[in-house]
């Protein structure tokens, strides 16, 4: 494409096509609350999520053409056929609410519920999407997980959608961990400090967003090897491997963490920089699985978590295969996971082990990583 052509794209071509999509947006917010998708939420929340949507999208369409990608978050938001299987009342608001969407993964599942239980949890809010390996019924069985059920195609993009729909059932000002099935964020200290008095301290700093790194966890033996206990074999992280960038956000440019075990063996520079712990004001707006909206305060939250990335346990060649496929829903067609498979096709007897690797026996371990700040705010 010409330097012409993009200017022109940037200066008349997007601001119309903005001015189309904010016309389709006003037209699906409103046939999704006559239909009953939004119901839920009352007139002026409705008018909330409906600005700071097209606010967002509007801002990614000022750099050009992320806006085509992001407009998929605001259609699934309207869109997305979901059924409440089970809701129960709001815990309180310094509580983090655990939100998530998973598929068939009924191991790292009950893992995930396990460990922030421990942490202090009190309430799961999370959407599973079409499992038939035992994940729903499970799910169904915990008392503490508000659950709810959406078959509609899986797409990186689209999952945001409903990750911003189950937060409008429970509303803002209120705090969030918003995450995936395979990852569990870990913090300084967090044997004797509850998630709820975190919450508290940082509303006392006047902190709304925390930025983690995403630690990807492996075992000592070779890839795929089969575990009977994820946790306890797959302990094993990167502790110097990791760098920072900048990049654009929207109108802004954003610092971003890269490395890990894809990095040095896979040469991925997949993002590694995410915002887990979140107090959606109002007009917040699950953007990415990286950060929210608005992007103005990406930079300014601190960075002392780490998220344990469960990417490599023994099951899941299977799946990767499918992720790889040409068919692939997830990021770039499946090209991250065709870069991953064409390494394990030729690595299946090596580890991932290396002489920075140190062993997450305990939040102590997050003091070896320099990327990660061991002092908590306020």
């Amino acid at each position: 494409m010409t330097k012409s052509i993009k200017s022109f794209l940037r200066r008349i071509g997007y601001p119309l096509i903005y001015v189309f999509y904010k016309a389709v947006f006003d037209i699906k917010f409103a046939i999704s609350f006559k239909k009953g998708g939004l119901s839920h939420l009352a007139k002026e929340d409705r008018g909330v999520w409906k600005r700071s949507m097209c606010e967002m999208i509007r801002e990614y369409w000022v750099k050009g053409h992320y806006g085509f990608v992001r407009r998929k978050v605001v259609l699934s938001f309207c869109d997305a056929r979901i059924e409440v299987v089970r809701k129960t009342e709001p815990c309180d608001r310094n509580d983090p609410i655990v939100t998530l969407c998973v598929r068939n993964d009924i191991r790292r599942i009950t893992m995930l519920v396990e460990h922030y239980r421990a942490l202090g949890v009190a309430k799961f809010a999370i959407l599973d999407n079409g499992s038939d390996d035992g994940t729903f019924e499970w799910m169904q069985g915990q008392p503490d997980i508000d659950l709810y059920r959406c078959r509609d195609q899986y797409q990186t993009n689209v999952k945001e959608g409903w990750i911003n729909r189950i937060i409008s059932h429970y509303g803002f000002e209120r705090w969030y961990i918003i995450t995936d099935s395979d990852e569990l964020a870990v913090y300084p200290d967090m044997e004797r400090l509850p998630l709820y008095n975190l919450t508290a301290r940082l509303e006392t700093a006047g902190v709304k967003r925390v930025k983690a790194l995403t630690l990807d966890t492996y075992s000592d033996k070779p890839l795929f090897e089969r575990s009977p206990d994820i946790r306890r074999d797959f302990r094993w992280i990167d502790s110097d491997s990791y760098e920072e960038k900048t990049v654009n956000a929207g109108i802004y440019r954003i610092r971003r963490f890269i490395g890990g075990p894809r990095y040095r063996l896979m040469s991925s520079r997949v993002p590694l920089d995410k915002h887990p712990l979140v107090y959606c004001e109002k007009g917040t707006v699950s953007a990415d699985a990286h950060y929210q909206y608005p992007h103005s305060g990406i930079n300014a939250a601190p960075c002392f978590m780490g998220i344990l990335h469960y990417k490599f346990i023994d099951d899941d060649m299977e799946e990767y295969r499918k992720r790889a496929s040409a068919q692939s829903t997830f990021v770039g067609n499946g090209v991250l996971y065709r870069q991953y498979m064409a390494f394990f096709g030729k690595n299946r007897s090596q580890t991932l082990m290396y002489s920075g690797s140190v062993e997450f026996n305990s939040s102590e371990a997050l003091n070896k990583i320099p990327l990660i700040d061991w002092r908590l705010p306020g």
